[in-house]
């Protein structure tokens, strides 16, 4: 009998510290799970009281903003290379005298083209008596109608005075058009 008195008490003495040790567990998993609460709790509201869920939709309403100041900057991007390329770009001017009565070399071919080689030759021919003005039209570079030495100098000049080739124009359209592709995937995710 005294042998199994003897091992009651054992069975008694390691349940006592089986459940000192459950205990201590416990307490030290609800230190944990406060301190998990607070931070949870912290993140949630934030430093300022702000939510969250309200923080990442203000951050989520300025990236669509940005985005579309993006797109409207690119649009504007477009706009101008291609504005670019219509505008008066290269010029050439050659002064001479058009009649022998004259002096100071008064006449002059001015030649005007855009970035497309498209534009005209103006000239002016002054002489004493008589002033007279002709305009002619410059396709790609060339004059369909008969023109003078001097309005073939001028035009001349004007192809070589700013060479920007046309791929550069049109790499500028397929780069902002790349990019506005870029903003809409972005959109997209």
């Amino acid at each position: 009998m005294f042998s199994g008195s003897l091992t009651t008490y054992i069975i008694f003495a390691v349940m006592a510290l089986l459940l000192i040790v459950a205990l201590v567990q416990v307490f030290l998993l609800r230190a944990k799970v406060a301190s998990l609460s607070r931070k949870y709790q912290y993140f949630m509201t934030g430093e300022n009281g702000l939510s969250l869920e309200r923080q990442l939709s203000v951050e989520v309403k300025e990236l669509r903003e940005m985005t579309r100041s993006s797109e409207d900057m690119l649009h504007q991007h477009e706009l101008l290379s291609n504005m670019q390329v219509q505008s008066f770009q290269r010029s050439g001017l050659v002064k001479y005298d058009a009649f022998d009565d004259s002096g100071d070399k008064l006449s002059f071919s001015l030649t005007l083209l855009d970035g497309a080689n498209n534009g005209f030759v103006l000239s002016s021919l002054v002489g004493r008596e008589t002033s007279r003005i002709y305009a002619k039209p410059i396709l790609n570079g060339q004059c369909r109608e008969a023109i003078s030495s001097e309005e073939a100098e001028s035009i001349g000049m004007a192809l070589a005075s700013y060479e920007q080739p046309r791929h550069i124009a049109e790499e500028n359209q397929k780069n902002a058009a790349g990019a506005s592709e870029a903003v809409q995937e972005v959109r997209g995710a």
